[in-house]
Formats: structure tokens, C-alpha cells, sequence
């Protein structure tokens, strides 16, 4: 009897170390877990900003993963619609959020809404007309999601970037609509073609990175700028015949990745806000 009841303190003991062995490691791990807009992302690798300046705060950086699928979401979240390269950022060298203005914002973040619209007959008046309507809880949750809690205020029209889908708020609906055929189509010869190649957490910010080759399929050239000053060589892909989009974007991906160096890059700058979430700042070209 009594070897029994020495047998089951030792099982006990035994379960009770390991019990207290995977709470620290829990907790040791938990350290190096980020919240991305109620997802989480687990570091890859952590490194010590060894600057050489002992004057400065020295930072702790977490390599991430650039083909997580938060990573990624973010990313695209940066952009907005655009028929061939978005002007804000390839022409222009990208932009700040604290310098947009409202209808700018919403501008962007019609990458996120245009998938949310619902097309249905105009049931609540009673009529059979087709109406396209985006509720504002949505594009509420999507606005804040993306720039931060508290930050949406209503607005009479929300429109995408080349004002193919202009919506107007709707009292009747509590949300935006039009009755409008959505979309006026379109295609640019002219394209860019965009790699993540690099996504750092610092302790106040993600940077999410990437470098770009522009096409253009009316020259059958790659170039290296948005103003196609200095070409890079013929296209890799030809435009015009290939249908096959997972071949042209492994094609140029391997590119991209094989000379980096030599494009321009962009930083993509999401800032930690004090609820413990990251919201997007600004995307700078931080390479020419």
C-alpha cells in the first residue's frame, strides 16, 4: 500500500513539473506573439539592433515571415483599386495617412470595400429597380480596422480612386449605395509588378518592405521607374499571349527576388497603437 502511495506522488510531482515547465515556456512564447487587426503573427527570428552609435536606444527587431497571410493582408491593404500603377505611390514616392484627406482614405480603402457591396433588388422600398448597397457598419469596421478606433466619421459620397463606383449614403438602407451600373471596366498596357521581400516588427511598428519591376506591353520593356526612364529589358512574359497568371507571377517574382538590390523599394509603415494594434502610417519609396 504504502509503495502505492509513493508511486502516486511521484506521477503527481512528475505531472506537476511538466505542468509548470509548459506555463513558462507558454509565457516565454507569448512574449514574441503580435497583434495584427485581431490576427496573430509568430516571429521568425529575433535580432538585436547592434548600432554602433552607444548614444542610441538600441531596438529589438522580429524578422516575420513576408508570406504570412497577416503580412499580406496588411500589405494589400495599403493600396487601393487602380486601372495599371497607382500614381500615389509609383509616381509619386507614396504617401502619409496623416496628410490624406478623408475622402482620400476612403478612396484606399476601396481595395477592401468593393468585395462587400451587395447587388439585390430595392426590397425596403418596395420596387424591383437593382440597387448596390454597402452597409456602413462594414465600411465602419473596415475604416477602423485600417487607420485606427474612433477614427470613422460619415461622409455623403465614397467613391474608388478613378470614380468608376461613386456611392452615396443611404438613410433608408443605414449604409451606401447606388443604383448605377458598378464598375466601368477597363485595362492598362502599363503595370507593376510587386514582391514582398523583407516584414520587420520593431517595438513600436511593422515595416513591411518590397521591390517592384514596372511592364509595359506596349514596348515589350521592363523598367526600373515609373516614368520608364531607364529599361531593364525586354519583357520575361509576352503580355499579349500569356493567360497563364501563375507562371508571370512566378516568372517575376524570381526577378524581383534575384535583383532587388538593383529596383526601387517601398516601406510599408504600420504604427503600434496603444490598444495593441498595428494601423497603417504611411508607404515611402526608401530606395530609387
Amino acid at each position: 500500500m504504502e509503495k502505492k502511495k509513493n508511486n502516486g506522488l511521484i506521477v503527481f510531482i512528475v505531472l506537476l513539473i511538466i505542468c509548470i515547465m509548459g506555463l513558462v515556456f507558454y509565457i516565454l512564447v507569448d512574449k514574441d506573439i503580435i497583434k495584427l487587426n485581431n490576427n496573430t503573427v509568430e516571429n521568425e527570428q529575433v535580432e538585436k539592433n547592434n548600432s554602433k552609435d552607444d548614444n542610441k536606444e538600441k531596438d529589438t527587431r522580429v524578422k516575420l515571415d513576408p508570406e504570412n497571410s497577416n503580412i499580406k493582408y496588411l500589405f494589400n491593404n495599403a493600396h487601393h483599386l487602380s486601372i495599371g500603377p497607382e500614381t500615389q505611390i509609383y509616381r509619386d514616392g507614396g504617401y502619409k495617412v496623416s496628410e490624406m484627406t478623408n475622402d482620400e482614405k476612403f478612396t484606399l480603402l476601396s481595395n477592401q470595400w468593393f468585395s462587400e457591396m451587395k447587388t439585390h433588388p430595392d426590397y425596403l422600398r418596395q420596387t424591383n429597380d437593382q440597387i448596390t448597397v454597402l452597409d456602413e457598419e462594414t465600411l465602419e469596421s473596415l475604416y477602423e480596422r485600417t487607420f485606427g478606433p474612433n477614427t470613422y466619421e460619415r461622409v455623403n459620397q465614397i467613391t474608388d480612386s478613378t470614380d468608376c463606383i461613386i456611392l452615396t449614403y443611404d438613410e433608408t438602407y443605414q449604409g451606401y449605395s447606388t443604383r448605377e451600373e458598378v464598375g466601368c471596366g477597363g485595362t492598362s498596357a502599363f503595370s507593376v509588378h510587386e514582391k514582398i521581400i523583407s516584414a520587420t516588427k520593431y517595438s513600436d511598428r511593422i515595416e513591411i518592405v518590397s521591390a517592384v519591376v514596372y511592364l509595359d506591353g506596349m514596348s515589350n520593356q521592363m523598367y526600373k521607374d515609373y516614368n520608364k526612364t531607364t529599361s531593364l529589358g525586354e519583357l520575361l512574359i509576352n503580355e499579349n499571349t500569356t493567360n497563364n497568371s501563375e507562371k508571370r507571377e512566378n516568372t517575376y517574382n524570381k526577378y524581383i527576388e534575384d535583383n532587388k538590390d538593383k529596383l526601387e523599394q517601398y516601406t510599408y509603415t504600420y504604427t503600434l497603437n496603444e490598444d495593441g494594434f498595428y494601423y497603417l502610417t504611411s508607404v515611402e519609396r526608401t530606395k530609387e
